[in-house]
């Protein structure tokens, strides 16, 4: 990628959007790049409004779409998708030139998938990154009938892209197969290894009311978290408390597991935090869970929160998924609620070596060197 080349992001939350973190934000944020336009995918505050609006935040230019007073219900969202794409058309060539599509680089991927789709079949750009981090097509909540759509969509941004990344060898092999394109390179995700592994004078103050050992997950309180798996272990070790911090689905919010959890007195429900707080929550606790289900779409992924945990120096445990294979000298995994209890009694009595050879390995997974792999690829 030239340095006079623009890269244009569709992202995946509003820039100011703080209760999670996300690989796109966070790879911007650590290259530095001063030609990074970021697409808000929708917009930061709700107005009136029937034109982009544009702001600046350090290195990056931030442009944040029309008609958000438009409901999102009904299928009036696909409406509100067509009329900012062709907007944003008019927009792009307003800001950087009727040439554009000859110093600029877009970047997309299937978590905005209908979204991703309008944009680049608009805007029609010469080079095209797709970066699949989730498997967006299998998630529960879509159907048969949706899922056919959304194939073809998915389809035609990689029949568009001249570059295609993948956070999982599942998801390039799975790519693959329902493509056709072969060239598509797996990248795995990233971490903030400098902010990860600071941390403050004194524990957050919600967590200092909690006794040790504190076992503590971070992340969306969503499908993929294993709640039935999590309350057979809190069940069984009365004495260690539970924490968990992150905002709830709102699809999930009457699970019976998830109701479960709530009503145990060694676990804890925090809500979600801002993510510079997030390192610290995790510095105060005693063991790190990462409890992602076993089906096929929550496999697929490359938890952020794995690289986050491993950069503390903090133990993990984890359930048998297979982001954490290349991490088994210092990550304990199971595949029962036994085997997650007995590596969390492993964790609290691990030895400084091991410590020490887990934050060794994060040194090599920072976003800034996702990044620069990416526009390795793009120059390939």
């Amino acid at each position: 990628m030239k340095k006079n080349e623009n890269l244009l992001v569709l992202g995946m939350f509003p820039w100011n959007y703080s209760q999670l973190s996300d690989t796109i934000r966070s790879m911007i944020i650590a290259s530095k790049h001063s030609k990074v336009i970021y697409i808000n995918p929708q917009a930061e505050v709700r107005s009136l409004s029937t034109i982009w609006e544009m702001r600046k935040e350090n290195n990056v230019t931030i442009w944040n779409p029309p008609y958000s007073f438009l409901p999102t219900r009904y299928g009036i969202h696909r409406i509100r998708e067509k009329l900012t794409a062709h907007s944003l058309a008019t927009y792009t060539e307003k800001i950087l030139g009727s040439n554009w599509r000859d110093n600029t680089v877009m970047y997309v991927t299937p978590t905005t998938l209908e979204q991703s789709f309008e944009f680049v079949k608009i805007l029609k750009p010469k080079k095209l990154v797709l970066d699949i981090l989730d498997d967006n097509l299998n998630f529960p909540s879509v159907s048969s009938q949706k899922k056919e759509k959304l194939t073809n969509m998915f389809k035609f941004l990689c029949q568009q892209a001249t570059t295609i990344t993948a956070v999982s060898e599942y998801l390039v092999e799975q790519t693959k197969r329902l493509t056709g394109v072969s060239d598509i390179y797996y990248l795995p995700n990233g971490v903030d290894v400098d902010m990860f592994q600071k941390k403050e004078d004194t524990p957050p103050s919600d967590l200092a009311m909690i006794p040790h050992p504190r076992i503590t997950f971070v992340g969306a309180l969503t499908t993929w978290v294993d709640f039935s798996l999590i309350s057979q272990v809190a069940a069984t070790l009365k004495d260690t408390h539970f924490v968990l911090i992150g905002p709830i689905d709102q699809s999930i919010s009457q699970d019976s597991d998830l109701r479960k959890l709530q009503s145990m007195e060694n676990v804890h429900f925090l809500g979600p935090k801002n993510y510079e707080q997030v390192p610290n929550y995790l510095h105060y606790s005693d063991v790190l869970l990462l409890p992602r289900t076993m089906d096929p779409y929550s496999l697929a992924c490359d938890p952020l929160k794995l690289y986050e945990y491993l950069a503390t120096g903090k133990p993990v445990v984890s359930t048998n998924h297979p982001s954490i294979n290349r991490f088994l000298h210092f990550v304990q995994k199971g595949k029962t609620a036994e085997e997650i209890t007995e590596g969390i009694h492993q964790s609290l009595h691990r030895s400084a070596e091991i410590n020490k050879l887990q934050l060794d390995s994060v040194n090599s997974l920072s976003w800034k060197s996702r990044f620069k792999r990416i526009i390795e690829l793009i120059d390939a």
